[in-house]
Order: C-alpha cells, then structure tokens, then sequence
C-alpha cells in the first residue's frame, strides 16, 4: 500500500545546472564634454560703436544677435581682439585714415556676457601704445574675459597662456586647462625659440594655436601661411585658428589635425563686399576620459583663469602626463549686410550662405582627414 504521505513529501530532484551568478552592471566612466565656439575678429570701435549710438540698444548693439546662434548650447567662444581696449581715445576719422583703431572699454562688460578668451596677438593692440595695450589687459581682466598673446612676438612669456574652459563631466561643471599661443607674424615669421613654446605646453596641456598674418582680403591661403601654419602642427599644436586676412579662406587637414586659415569678420565696421560680411564661427566639440589624471587637471584648471598663472610650473612640480582630447568640429556661418541697424547686426546665415562656407572651407575633403 502506498504511503500517502511519503508520496507527498518526496524531495524534488536537483537540478545538475549551476545556478548563474546574479550580472554585475558595469556602469561607463563619465567622459568629460564640451563645445565651443571660435571666431575671428572682433572690433567695436570706429562705424561699429558709430552705429551703436544710433541704436536704442546702445553697447549690446554689436552683440544683439549672437544669440541667434544659440548660445546655451555651448561652454565657451573664443575670438581675436581687433584692438587696444582703452579710454585714449582716437578720433573716428584718425581710425579710418590711418588704421589706428581704438575700442572703447564701456563695451567690456557687455562683450563678457558673450565671450570667455580672446588672442591680443595682432597688429591693433598696440595702437595706442604700450599703455594702451596695458588697459586692454586689465579691462578685460576687470570683467572676467582671459586672454593671451602679445603684438610683439618677441616677449616669449607673453606667446603662450594656460586658458581655463568650462566643461561638464557628467552632470557636474569643470574648469578645463588647455593652452593657448598667439602669434602676431606680420613683421617676421616666428623664430624656433618663439616656436618651441608650443612644444613646451604641449609636454603638459593641448594646444591652441591663433596666428595672426597672411594676405587682406585673400580668399585662398599662402604658401607662407601654409609652411608656418603646418610647423605649428609639427612643434605640437592640435590645431590652428588663423585670423587677419577679413575674409574665410580655406581649411586643410595636417597630419589629421585641422588648419583654418581664417575665420573672418566676427564684428566689424566693414560692408564694402559679400566677403567681409561672412564670418567663420567653428563649434569646436571636445571629450576626454575621466581619470584620475584629467581629475587632477581640472582641480588644476580652477587657479589657471589669471594671466601669467603658474599652471604650467605646476603641472611639472605634479609630474602630471599630458591629457588628450578628442575632436569633433562643425562650421557655421556668420552674415551681416549694410541694410539697416537690424542687419548689420552679426546673426547666423542661411541655408545657402552655410552651403557656400562648406565649399570655401573646401570641407569635404578637410573632414575626411581629421582624427
């Protein structure tokens, strides 16, 4: 007779798979991003500060529609300062006559709202002297804008300053060092020891080269351009942003890093063709690993914003490893025209003005060979 009750309590059988391991997610380091935008040159003296005062919006003029452009979308801009920012003041028809240009500083604290860095390495900062040129270093300093570069290339300290960018890495905000060199070559072509400050930055930071030289109104870049612009590559740059030509000219990849060699007007008082009024503005979008290497960059980015800081001494007294950025780059074109106040005005161009940066860039073919 079966037992009921044996029946009912026998043990179930075990099974001969082995019981799988609950699975450990893996959750990806955070990355640090950013996007940036840079341009070239920016003037509000002369007809630009004329037009202001013609306008209700007085000092933000210039600057009333840059945020067409949609600013919120990006950490930082970075342009060449066209001139001394200084209350010596240089009649307008001086400034149109003999080139001798003159920002006025009132507009400082408006062109802070818009921009983080600018290069001083041209041939107008020095317009009204080298005290001149000391007001501009403390006007912008004065309303929280850094910059870098000299007119005279020959004071080595002055080529080259650690910049501190806005990122994120994750949710979180960063200060970002990245080294930034201007070189005013109107005169000469730079010597190997103004060179080798590239490559002394580079030891420690990535490096932004802004030349300032080249042809006016030149639509296709020099050989000289070409042989120089290619050598700050070699000593170490990860890339170049020309300026002083006024107008776009084209663009190459070296070695798969990019060359523009000019952006453009940004912001200033010349309408006379279709190429002056065209501005270049590259949204430079960079990422990087987050480790602890990069963590001890950025807490080093927090004291790099003054000029002439120490971060590059103290990168070397931390033994610091250079870190890398990632690049990816997208045009977008800049228009004004002479119609009225509203148009003069710096806004983003059209469909048909974006297709035809993409060929003056000769884009394309530049793309292809980026990193």
């Amino acid at each position: 007779m079966t037992s009921y009750f044996l029946t009912r309590n026998k043990p179930t059988p075990k099974s001969n798979t082995p019981a799988t391991p609950a699975q450990v997610v893996q959750k990806p380091a955070p990355t640090l991003k950013a996007s940036y935008l840079v341009s070239g040159d920016v003037f509000w003296g002369r007809g630009i500060d004329y037009y202001a005062k013609q306008s209700p919006l007085k000092d933000n003029w210039p600057f009333s529609r840059l945020h067409e452009f949609r600013l919120s979308k990006y950490n930082g801009w970075i342009s060449d300062m066209e001139c001394p920012v200084t209350d010596r003041t240089v009649p307008y028809q001086t400034q149109v006559d003999k080139l001798i240009l003159q920002c006025p500083s009132h507009y400082a604290s408006t062109v802070a709202k818009y921009f983080t860095a600018f290069t001083l390495a041209n041939n107008h900062t020095d317009n009204t002297g080298a005290a001149g040129f000391a007001d501009t270093r403390a006007n912008l300093a004065q309303n929280g804008i850094q910059f870098f570069g000299n007119y005279d290339k020959s004071v080595i300290k002055d080529l080259c300053e650690v910049v501190t960018m806005p990122a994120q890495v994750g949710k979180q905000d960063a200060s970002l060092p990245i080294a930034m060199c201007g070189y005013h070559w109107l005169d000469s072509t730079p010597t190997a020891g103004e060179l080798a400050q590239i490559s002394l930055y580079a030891k420690y930071f990535p490096v932004w080269v802004f030349p300032h030289g080249g042809t006016e109104y030149s639509i296709h870049h020099s050989a000289a351009q070409q042989a120089l612009y290619r050598k700050f590559i070699d000593y170490g740059a990860d890339v170049v942003f020309g300026d002083h030509p006024h107008v776009i000219e084209d663009t190459e990849s070296y070695h798969g890093k990019l060359i523009i060699y000019d952006l453009g007007n940004l912001i200033y008082d010349q309408w006379f063709d279709n190429e002056v009024t065209k501005s270049l503005i590259m949204n430079v979008q960079v990422s990087a690993v987050d480790d602890s290497n990069l963590q001890a960059y950025l807490k080093l980015g927090l004291s790099c914003k003054s000029f002439q800081d120490s971060c590059l001494t103290e990168a070397k007294a931390q033994h610091l490893k250079a870190y890398k950025l990632s690049y990816s780059y997208q045009p977008i074109v800049g228009v004004r025209s002479n119609d009225n106040l509203t148009t003069r005005a710096t806004h983003p161009g059209t469909a048909a003005d974006q297709k035809w940066l993409l060929n003056r860039l000769d884009w394309s073919v530049t793309s292809a060979g980026l990193q």
